[in-house]
């Protein structure tokens, strides 16, 4: 099969001339007219162009007048004497240079890690660099002077530098080619020029300790790169290919003076140049996982512009390269077959976490039109991409953020990965699939997004030209990747729409030991999320962020490890539910190591809703952790008097060394009932109503900042330089699996819908809480950890994982059994001979129930039998005699009385 393929490969292949024919990546020079249409009838592709040409225009305007202004800028070693050929690396960092080229070289990044540095303005930047040293802004505190930074302490400061002014070049390439205009063809030749001619006197990186995994050069193995330290980061080449293709020909004919005084071409050094990278990529980076799609997402577009195998001595030309990465795997990187057995073939989930699982997909499917070009269609042949691209989904909140867990930092969702999709579907005709895809871009651009006018000149070449008017409502209620021990729970059935995650610690793939974490959402935001603030990988507050003390969790124990789903509903049946029990509830029960952990999501109106939390820890020591941004917290007793507590130099006994970073701490001992109160911007408040237990000390403390992507918290609260308000409270010599930590969590503006919280009878078997809300609502939450029968009180039985009773006016208006055999208030109860998932609830005075088996409900003396069925109006059901089917539907008319 594999020569087959490699055999239709080289047939296409051999379709093409020895000297390419330009542009080729994403157009020929035959779309130009369709493309140049494109932009003048379609809104979005006329804005993005035009957003496009305005950001270059000044630019290329300038340099009419001015032509060293922008090259100047470019990082280079440009002083004379110190044009280094050769640079060397030191425990990676740049260490020193050595030769003198005839033209200034491109200088290398200073160093492999970050730092906490933004680039000033490029209109700030200083001309002919010589120092490498870079101005700065704080990205932690914008607000702070600029400071210079040194070039050996510069972290990504280089390569954006210079990334930022090749990316002009690029957009003025495609300007060029829509408009013909010259003034974008010299701003652009200019540039690509002084970096083609500075690359191409310069020797790969050497590393003579061998700290990123060879001694560098051309040897094989490790991470560097040809100009990075990180291959997945070397991605000059990247961005100047687009402008070799758009601007062959001018390139050609107007070559930098240097290439005619040696006697060379553009076209033979520009290959030259581009192979180097794609070489030095070949046989570094990573072979498997986001290493490997990254690392090919740097080769794919020098390898695009190449000509044909015949054209170079070395036989190494477009076909020559595009094998390794369509067909053949070699020691140092996966081809596309083996890549795609990555993804979970049941959930489409990439394995590491969101932003590099998300991330690896959009390229692949960036990949699909290039590729198609040359007659390789990587979707048809790898039908999971599909599935990889809806599988963001499940892990969008309301506002299309993706979630954070691991080392993701969030943010908006790429829906250009769907552009992807629907340009291919509809371009092959595949009607179905691109109706899916175009509903999901609808959805993104329903909730502000996405918008198309932001679209690339990648995206104006191939995005179709309207997506069609498809919609689709609703969300899956539940989602649960075991791979990653992942859970979302949602209910965006009303106005007020409902989020919470729970999931294990995992090591390894981008994801944390973090515990047995969970995540509050509330009015489009994550209010008690995941902190990740931390600047990198080395950033000292990476032991906070990246573990259990940036989560909210228990310590100590449990951080990482297998996790077990004792009963969830909605249930899912491969990645997501199908059906659920009722409009109202969610739930999960999980256990990992010596911890369980039961969430409860339950909506009370259109407009309100809260989230319970049922944690036992067995361990007689433990710290409860709850992170919530805002930018106060204040604690009440259950009456609703403020809480007094006094300075704390620090807490006695540490269960983590993210500890440290947790600052201004107050505590009290407290060990009846209270309220923990968060305010936030845009008028949001949050509570958490926590049921007391002996041997408590609360502490309220200042965490470090929460995000540092703006627009992710309510008016950007708990970014740097802020603080997040932190809660923790501290039970010692009281085993919190016989008496849990139990809390009721709201988040609302203007007046709290919870008015009270109890903490019904706990026992080794089982716990509950009884909520009372302004709407005359009573829940009854019982939890029990196996099948003995719990009854916290007189009137209340459970056996099974949970169940819920709710009364209106003392009468019973649902009943709510999770992965149980037996609930019951008063003269009311349900009952199955095996566990089951039941409710039985009433809905604009209409009764209903549903069922995942045979189950009896029983009112008084008289007995109904439910069917498996979900969402079943009780007139309908089977078992009943007509008679009894009257009166049962005339006596929920008016709800049963407890007796």
């Amino acid at each position: 099969m594999k020569k087959l393929i490699l055999l239709i490969l080289l047939i296409v292949c051999a379709g093409w001339a020895q000297a390419q024919q330009h542009p080729c990546i994403y157009a020929s020079a035959s779309d130009k007219t369709a493309v140049q249409q494109k932009i003048a009838t379609e809104p979005w592709a006329k804005e993005s162009f035009e957003r496009m040409r305005t950001q270059v225009e000044k630019y290329a305007d300038r340099h009419a007048t001015d032509p060293q202004w922008i090259v100047s800028r470019l990082s280079m070693y440009w002083k004379e004497g110190e044009r280094y050929t050769q640079c060397y690396l030191k425990k990676q960092n740049w260490d020193r240079g050595e030769g003198n080229a005839p033209v200034p070289t491109v200088r290398m990044p200073g160093m492999r890690t970050w730092n906490k540095y933004a680039n000033v303005p490029l209109e700030d930047r200083p001309p002919y660099n010589e120092t490498g040293d870079m101005w700065g802004v704080n990205r932690l505190n914008p607000l702070e002077a600029p400071v210079l930074v040194p070039y050996k302490e510069s972290g990504h400061m280089i390569r954006g530098n210079n990334g930022d002014i090749l990316t002009l070049a690029e957009n003025a390439a495609f300007v060029y080619w829509i408009t013909g205009k010259e003034k974008y063809a010299r701003f652009a030749a200019d540039i690509f020029n002084t970096w083609l001619v500075g690359t191409y006197y310069m020797n790969p990186i050497l590393d003579p300790d061998k700290s990123c995994g060879s001694l560098g050069g051309w040897e094989p193995g490790g991470i560097c790169g040809y100009y990075d330290y990180e291959q997945i980061h070397d991605d000059l080449a990247l961005r100047v290919a687009p402008v070799y293709d758009f601007m062959y020909t001018y390139l050609i004919e107007h070559p930098h003076p240097h290439l005619k005084e040696i006697g060379k071409d553009t076209r033979t050094v520009a290959s030259e140049v581009f192979k180097r990278f794609i070489n030095i990529g070949m046989v570094r980076g990573g072979k498997t996982g986001n290493w490997n799609v990254n690392g090919w997402n740097m080769m794919l577009r020098p390898v695009l512009v190449l000509d044909s195998n015949d054209a170079y001595a070395d036989g190494k030309g477009k076909e020559y390269y595009l094998n390794f990465l369509v067909n053949e795997t070699t020691s140092y990187h996966d081809a596309i077959p083996d890549m795609v057995k990555t993804y979970d073939p049941v959930t489409g989930l990439w394995p590491e976490s969101p932003g590099y699982a998300f991330s690896v997909s959009q390229m692949l499917l960036d990949w699909a039109a290039p590729l198609r070009r040359v007659g390789i269609d990587i979707i048809e042949r790898n039908p999971i991409l599909q599935k990889a691209a809806m599988a963001v989904f499940p892990w969008m909140d309301e506002s299309a953020n993706m979630v954070v867990f691991g080392d993701s930092r969030g943010g908006s969702a790429n829906f250009l990965t769907l552009e992807n999709l629907l340009a291919y579907y509809t371009c092959t005709g595949n009607l179905e699939e691109a109706q899916k895809v175009a509903a999901a871009l609808n959805k993104g651009i329903a909730l502000g997004k996405y918008q198309r006018n932001e679209a690339t000149w990648a995206g104006i070449c191939t995005y179709v030209s309207d997506i069609p008017a498809v919609t689709t409502t609703g969300s899956e209620r539940t989602s649960y990747s075991e791979h990653h021990r992942f859970i979302t729970l949602k209910n965006w059935e009303a106005p007020y729409r409902m989020m919470a995650t729970l999931y294990g610690g995992k090591k390894g793939y981008h994801l944390t030991p973090n515990g047995l974490a969970v995540q509050f959402y509330g009015y489009g935001y994550a209010l008690a999320p995941d902190a990740a603030a931390y600047e990198s990988y080395w950033s000292k507050d990476q032991v906070y962020h990246q573990s259990s003390t940036g989560a909210n969790t228990i310590l100590p124990g449990y951080t990482e490890g297998e996790i077990t789903v004792n009963a969830m509903e909605p249930r899912v049946e491969a990645f997501t539910n199908t059906y659920e029990l009722t409009p109202w509830v969610n739930f999960a029960d999980v256990t990992a190591g010596e911890k369980r952990r039961v969430i409860v999501m339950v909506r009370t109106s259109d407009t309100t809703g809260y989230y319970a939390d049922i944690f036992r820890s067995d361990l007689e020591d433990n710290d409860y952790l709850f992170h919530n941004v805002g930018t106060s917290l204040t604690l009440f007793d259950a009456n609703g008097r403020e809480l007094s507590t006094s300075p704390v130099e620090k807490l006695n006994t540490s269960y983590h060394p993210g500890y440290d970073w947790l600052t201004n701490l107050y505590g009290s001992p407290y060990t009846h009932d209270f309220v923990a109160t968060w305010k936030m911007p845009e008028q949001i408040t949050s509570r958490l109503w926590m049921t007391g237990a002996v041997g408590r000390t609360l502490y309220r403390m200042d965490a470090p900042a929460t995000t540092l992507s703006r627009g992710l918290t309510p008016g950007s609260v708990s970014m740097p330089p802020s603080s997040t308000p932190t809660l923790l409270v501290r039970q010692k010599d009281n085993n919190a699996s016989i008496n849990p930590f139990m809390a009721v969590y709201e988040a609302y503006k203007g007046t709290p819908s919870v008015t009270h919280v109890e903490r019904l009878a706990v026992c080794e078997e089982g716990a509950g809480l009884k909520i009372e809300n302004a709407h005359r609502y009573t829940d009854y939450l019982l939890s029990a950890t196996d099948n003995r029968l719990y009854k916290p009180t007189k009137q209340c039985s459970l056996r099974g994982n949970l169940g819920m009773i709710r009364e209106s006016e003392k009468k019973i208006t649902m009943l709510y059994l999770g992965n149980g055999s037996f609930l019951q208030k008063g003269n009311c109860s349900l009952e199955a001979e095996h566990p089951i998932y039941a409710a039985v609830y009433q809905l604009d005075g209409v009764w209903y129930y549903s069922s995942t088996g045979t189950a009896k409900l029983k009112i008084g003396k008289k007995t109904w039998a439910l069917v498996e069925g979900y969402n079943q109006r009780l007139l309908n059901f089977k078992g009943a005699g007509k008679s009894a089917n009257k009166e049962f539907v005339f006596s929920i008319k008016y709800g049963y009385d407890i007796k």
